[in-house]
């Protein structure tokens, strides 16, 4: 009877509309930035409850597969360096309960997103960075939506994501790769230097995606998708402020 709630099974069919809570999450930040202007609550004020913002609207679950996946990434780094029994971490599956340093990975991960998602904000002012902005949260979730119809998946067990038919992937393609151009022309008519920056900005770490997930998963996964979702988003709102401060 609820076998529509089934995320798994349902996930085919949300992929295109991701794109749409991307747009919700732009338009928050934007509402959260007019709101501050008005009520003199400062730009500090704004970074920082900015900055919680998609990850209270996405209930923590990109930002949870993004420390899972550093954790898993920096753990490897040492390993292949020799040195992950220096740093204490003999157990590389153990977690913080146990006092290991492979526990800390996570909240370093978490405070370090946080910390520089809140100094981009922070830098935002103009009504064409807020543009770009939020315009990049749909970029992020119509590439995190194209991941699973184009990147090969995890082994079976690994990967949460459905099995596509022919019809419904070329579908699929086809709406997502749409929304992803609309995206960009638009960035590019509002700002012609600073759309084209984030466009290729996007793709490149879409790219590195690929090849990351590829050599350490196996392909994707529900919990480097989130990595990803969240590495583009922090790309972009750091991109946007800086280079927006820099040069508008």
């Amino acid at each position: 009877m609820f076998q529509w709630i089934n995320r798994k099974e349902n996930v085919k069919y949300i992929l295109c509309f991701r794109p749409l809570y991307g747009a919700a999450v732009g338009i928050a930040i934007c509402l959260l930035q007019i709101l501050c202007q008005r009520l003199e609550f400062g730009q500090t004020c704004f970074a920082l409850v900015g900055a919680a913002i998609p990850v209270l609207m996405s209930g923590g679950i990109y930002l949870s597969g993004f420390m899972n996946t550093s954790e898993t990434l920096t753990v490897g780094l040492y390993e292949k360096a020799g040195l992950h029994e220096k740093a204490g971490c003999k157990d590389k599956n153990a977690g913080a309960a146990d006092g290991s340093a492979t526990g800390t990975y996570r909240l370093i991960a978490a405070m370090t997103f946080y910390l520089l998602y809140a100094g981009g904000l922070a830098v935002i002012r103009g009504d064409s960075q807020l543009v770009l902005l939020g315009l990049g949260f749909v970029i992020s979730r119509a590439l995190h939506g194209m991941a699973f119809l184009w990147f090969p998946a995890a082994e079976k067990g690994k990967s949460t994501r459905a099995d596509f038919s022919l019809v419904l992937k070329r579908t699929l393609r086809i709406i997502l790769s749409v929304i992803l151009a609309l995206c960009f022309c638009t960035c590019i008519m509002i700002e012609p230097i600073m759309g084209m920056l984030e466009a290729l900005l996007s793709m490149w770490i879409w790219t590195y995606y690929y090849y990351m997930s590829k050599k350490i998963f196996g392909g994707v996964t529900e919990e480097s998708a989130g990595y990803f979702l969240v590495l583009c988003e922090l790309a972009a709102v750091l991109f946007v402020g800086m280079f927006g401060k820099a040069f508008l």
